[in-house]
């Protein structure tokens, strides 16, 4: 079977089949991207997609802090700030409280 007997047998039922997951749904419940017309998810899929860029988005933000965190802990034990009697205990604390 030719893609083009594929795309003519969905077409011919009113459905077209989604991206992501393969369903075949109804042409006005697939959402189409703007530059990628041929492009069509699912709304339970837009869902999902929506889920994983939220959590991509996050993970590239944490790895940011982690790495201005891990740049200003270098600066601080190469100055010595960490050994010093007033500043060093505060110091060690944040170190061992930060979340990432």
């Amino acid at each position: 079977m030719s893609a083009e007997t594929a795309a003519g047998e969905t077409g011919a039922a009113g459905g077209s089949g989604c991206w992501c997951c393969g369903r075949v749904t109804a042409e006005d419940a697939l959402i189409r991207l703007g530059n990628h017309p041929e492009v069509g998810v699912c709304v339970s899929c837009v869902r999902f997609l929506s889920r994983r860029a939220r959590d991509y988005q996050a993970s590239a933000v944490r790895s940011r802090l982690r790495g201005a965190a891990e740049s200003v802990r270098s600066q601080v034990m190469s100055r010595g700030w960490h050994e010093r009697p007033v500043v060093g205990p505060a110091l060690k604390w944040i170190n061992r409280h930060v979340p990432w």
